[in-house]
């Protein structure tokens, strides 16, 4: 199984579009989910069933019991609100992952802006690490890759296509590249 770092605090993933941003926080989710621990996902849309067989074929179905899912539709402030109550209840959450937190064009509401400021504030309190995810855009003035929206307290990483393979994929964070390859079982370091 492809293997990625683990996720501490909080990152703010922007993501080049069909670039594999839900994979790569499904594969954060696996891991913890491996290790006995809850997650709890929030989303417009349920992920794809074919790309969630592939990359929790080997996690077991009570692990699996342990990701709280939210398909929220374009109600992501009721989704990150649920998602802060179960912080509150539950001791045993180890990762929230809010994937498309933003719409892909525009800039997020302050309403929004203000219930993931929350959420971080809350995970930060818990010891939770989080993961929202973004869709990136080239600035128009070509001084490279934007996240939208900015997350106070997070870090900003950003994931794309690699230019010489179509399954290359690069992250960038602080500065420096780290190269994967994205197949079935998700990223896998570049050898």
């Amino acid at each position: 199984m492809g293997m990625l770092e683990p996720i501490t605090g909080c990152v703010h993933l922007a993501v080049e579009g069909g670039c594999g941003g839900t994979t790569w926080g499904l594969q954060h989710a696996r891991r913890v989910l491996g290790e006995g621990q809850h997650v709890v996902w929030i989303c417009e849309e349920i992920p794809d069933g074919g790309r969630f067989s592939q990359l929790f074929a080997d996690i077991s179905p009570i692990a699996v019991s342990k990701l709280h899912l939210s398909a929220v539709g374009e109600n992501t402030d009721v989704g990150i609100k649920s998602a802060i109550d179960l912080l509150n209840a539950l001791e045993n959450i180890a990762l929230v992952v809010v994937d498309d937190w933003t719409k892909k064009s525009g800039k997020p509401s302050s309403d929004l802006r203000n219930s993931m400021q929350a959420l971080i504030s809350t995970c930060n309190d818990k010891g939770v690490s989080l993961i929202a995810i973004s869709s990136a855009y080239e600035d128009a003035n070509a001084s490279g890759w934007k996240a939208r929206g900015s997350l106070k307290g997070c870090e900003t990483w950003f994931l794309h296509r690699g230019k010489i393979d179509s399954m290359l994929r690069e992250l960038h964070v602080d500065g420096a590249v780290t190269e994967y390859m994205l197949g079935d079982e998700g990223f896998t370091p570049r050898k």
